[in-house]
């Protein structure tokens, strides 16, 4: 059997959609008698999602956080690449591979380093890629340096992959597409909506994070006169770090045909109540929430960034805005708005067409991936 090494590398939130591929492979390694480690960030309390991979047979390491000193001078890289390496050093000890699981293309850079300057067989996975951040020349060179020396570099969409090869300037000829799980039923038979006529019910599922998810350029587009004399309601589901925000901006705006529905565990009945997903994002990776609209034979309305258009055909399976703007969310809420007689029709395209695009287990094809860099 093998040892493994995953680390959780986003040190942002205690757990989130980033975490869901790591994770699952982990524990489908640990069942099969592995021998499997998780390095995570020590909130001060126990996470429960980490906690259930101890369950499952996983060591877990809690790394603390940097002194503060290190906090407050995050500059000073040596310090706390020291740091690091200190805990990976002691999490690595014999591993025959390290798997490093990233929010974003960059967010654990100085983990990465460790395990190289550890000399530990390594792979990267990356959830997003941010065309508004551009790393300066001496960090792209790092990026390269880690990147170019993984055993594999796993992205989720292969426009993340084109967008780290520019700002990395590194061909990644080690890089690969994977499938992230999802939280619904492979198989999602979901009745459509029973709606007064004429009633169109949207559903925005997501972290409440204005900068990348593009809240605010949705609710801009509903204050358009048009919206507020359409029988269109978008409720958004999820909770983050500006909900209070979103709420204000939708008071306001005077947005009657908006509510907040919190954080849902039950993705199928979000869609057993709404005809469609609407996202307007100015980045993505792959978000899982596209593929767990279209499971559930829901059409989707997003913006074109990251892999977005992996899943999405405009006009066949949902609807395309050619970016994060007001006017493109608008023009693209409004093609829905005129196809709605279409959308049950278009929600069974984008149901067979994600089937043909995402197996029924992507954590169990992520674990024999890995064991596959080990053999």
């Amino acid at each position: 059997m093998s040892k493994y090494l995953f680390i959780m590398a986003n040190e942002g939130h205690r757990w989130g959609g980033s975490e869901h591929l790591w994770s699952a492979a982990a524990e489908r390694l640990a069942r099969r008698g592995n021998e499997v480690r998780v390095s995570a960030k020590d909130w001060g309390e126990r996470v429960p999602e980490v906690e259930a991979l101890r369950a499952a047979g996983c060591q877990i390491f809690y790394r603390k956080s940097p002194p503060p000193f290190l906090v407050r001078a995050s500059r000073r890289v040596l310090g706390m690449a020291e740091y690091r390496f200190d805990h990976v050093r002691e999490a690595g000890r014999g591993v025959d591979l390290a798997v490093i699981s990233q929010g974003s293309n960059d967010d654990g850079l100085l983990l990465i380093e460790a395990a190289r300057s550890r000399k530990l067989k390594y792979a990267i996975v990356s959830h997003s890629a941010v065309v508004y951040w551009w790393p300066s020349d001496d960090l792209a060179e790092r990026m390269a340096r880690v990147y170019d020396a993984a055993s594999a570099a796993y992205f989720v969409s292969q426009s993340n992959i084109e967008l780290s090869r520019r700002q990395f300037g590194s061909k990644l000829s080690n890089a690969k597409v994977v499938r992230n799980p999802f939280n619904v039923n492979y198989n999602a038979s979901v009745p459509w909506p029973t709606k007064a006529a004429g009633e169109l019910a949207l559903a925005f599922v997501g972290r409440l994070d204005i900068i990348s998810k593009g809240h605010d350029l949705l609710l801009q587009a509903l204050a358009r006169p048009k919206w507020r004399d359409r029988n269109l309601n978008v409720t958004f589901f999820g909770d983050g770090p500006h909900e209070r925000a979103l709420r204000r901006m939708a008071e306001e705006l005077k947005l009657a045909n908006v509510s907040f529905a919190g954080q849902v565990k039950d993705i199928e009945k979000i869609w057993s109540e709404h005809h469609a997903l609407i996202l307007a994002s100015r980045f993505e990776g792959m978000p899982l929430v596209i593929v767990e609209a279209m499971l559930c034979a829901r059409p989707c309305v997003v913006t074109n960034v990251g892999g977005n258009a992996d899943l999405v055909r405009d006009g066949v399976n949902g609807f395309l805005a050619p970016a994060a703007t007001v006017d493109f969310v608008d023009e693209a809420m409004n093609r829905t708005w005129e196809n709605r007689h279409r959308l049950k029709e278009m929600g069974e395209i984008a149901a067979r067409d994600v089937r043909s695009w995402v197996s029924k287990d992507p954590g169990e094809d992520f674990a024999n991936e890995l064991e596959s860099l080990i053999q």
